[in-house]
Order: C-alpha cells, then sequence, then structure tokens
C-alpha cells in the first residue's frame, strides 16, 4: 500500500475489506479526485475510488456488496467498478473523466490500470464541447432562478465553477498541456491557452476561499464568468490538432 493509505485509515480499511472480500480476483484499487491532486479537505472532500476486477457478473457484485455499502454508509460514494475489458471499450467514450484520472491518481493496490490508456484527441474534443454546452445551459437556467438573490447568484458561482474546472483540465489536456494540480492554476492555464480573460474565474476562487471583496457585485461577476466560458465554447468548436490523433 502507499502513504496515502496509511495517511488516512478509513482508505486502508476500505482496501483491506476488498482484499479480504475478493483475493485474487481484486486487480486495482486507485485513487483519484481531490485526494490524490493534494487537495482533500475534511469534511467537504470524498473519496473517489476506481475498483478494477477481472468481472462483473452478478455473483461479483453479490461479493462487492459487504465492503461498499459500509463504505457509503461512512459518507463516501460508491467507487467506480471496472474490469479492464470495460475501461478500454470506455476511453473513447469518457475521455474527459479518464484523463483526469490518468493525470492525477494513487495506486492503493495492485497494478496501474490507467498508465496505459490513450485518448483520440476528436473524441476528447466532442465531449468538451458537448460538456461544454449542457453546463452553460445548464448555468442560464440557474441564473433565471438565482439572479434576484445575491446569495443564491453566490452559489451559483461556487458550484458552477468546479464543474467548468474539470472541463477546463480536459482543454489543457487537449492542446497537449498537462493541467496543474491546483483549481486557481488549471483556470489561469486554460485562459492562458485559450485567450480568455482569467480575472473571472480568480474572483469566483476567492469567493470560494472566502477571500472576495465585500463591494463585489454577483450579477456584474456573472456577466463576465457567463462572457467568457462563452466564448470558450467557440474555441474549442474551432480546434483542430496541428498533428497527430492522440493526446500526450
Amino acid at each position: 500500500m502507499t502513504t496515502h493509505t496509511l495517511q488516512w485509515p478509513i482508505l486502508r480499511t476500505m482496501v483491506e475489506g476488498l482484499e479480504r472480500a475478493l483475493g485474487e480476483r481484486l486487480r486495482s484499487v486507485v485513487l483519484y479526485g481531490s485526494a490524490a491532486r493534494g487537495e482533500y479537505h475534511e469534511g467537504k472532500s470524498d473519496f473517489n475510488l476506481v475498483v478494477m476486477m477481472d468481472s462483473l457478473e452478478p455473483r461479483d457484485l453479490e461479493i462487492l456488496a459487504a465492503p461498499l455499502l459500509a463504505w457509503v454508509k461512512k459518507g463516501q460514494p460508491l467507487p467506480r467498478l471496472m474490469t479492464p475489458a470495460i475501461l478500454a471499450d470506455a476511453v473513447d467514450v469518457f475521455p474527459i473523466e479518464f484523463l483526469d484520472i490518468r493525470t492525477h491518481h494513487v495506486v492503493l493496490h495492485g497494478s496501474d490500470p490507467f498508465a496505459a490508456i490513450r485518448v483520440g484527441v476528436e473524441p476528447l474534443r466532442l465531449q468538451c464541447e458537448r460538456e461544454f454546452r449542457e453546463k452553460l445551459m445548464r448555468l442560464r437556467e440557474g441564473y433565471l432562478a438565482a439572479h434576484a438573490s445575491p446569495r443564491e447568484l453566490t452559489l451559483l458561482l461556487m458550484s458552477s465553477y468546479t464543474t467548468f474546472l474539470a472541463l477546463f483540465r480536459a482543454g489543457l489536456h487537449l492542446v497537449g498541456a498537462p493541467p496543474p494540480a491546483a483549481n486557481a492554476e488549471v483556470a489561469a492555464a486554460f485562459c492562458a491557452r485559450a485567450g480568455l480573460d482569467a480575472a473571472p474565474f480568480a474572483a469566483i476562487d476567492r469567493l470560494r476561499r472566502g477571500d472576495a471583496a465585500p463591494s463585489l457585485d454577483m450579477r456584474t461577476l456573472f456577466s463576465r464568468y457567463y462572457e467568457q466560458l462563452a466564448r470558450a465554447i467557440g474555441v474549442l468548436d474551432a480546434f483542430r490538432p496541428a498533428g497527430g490523433g492522440e493526446t500526450r
């Protein structure tokens, strides 16, 4: 096991429970998300896991039930359950998710199933654009309900910011730039590559950290934020790789 399992006893207990239940059928347990990026915050962050097995037939799921349900009772999300075949077949469908895991993950048990995955540029570009358009649509809908309340608008800005950060990470992969681990650095790096104004994203990051100026007007901030996100869609729509069809 790694130092991460020793650092957080909840992870050690989970891995040991999976080992007892599955034995040699357990191929890997992988930690990803904020804890793997070094941005875990006690009481706010989850532990995100991938459990890799040889098969996921109903009988395998029955064996998994006890350790997984015990994990959920501790307030943690269900792990992503995969086999090598599922991973290989799904890379072109979920390139954003798998690239994010490949970039920042910690193997808690077994071999590293993400080390060798390769993602095509065009599937990644399509998912980025589709996700951006869908999330921007949700943002507009959220603004309809929240615009009259500074508190609700603040919550909308902060919650949507983390969603778009995941897309910024994917956008950096698209142009061959490894995304930084820190959220604020991700937004700045993507904006620099895409020719966007990073100021509204920096303002929302300060807002999330409780460091925003008291005079900050939420409607003005939303307008600047929305404008840059809309421009980002145009950048993704027009993107064509200079060479090669695979991300780095």
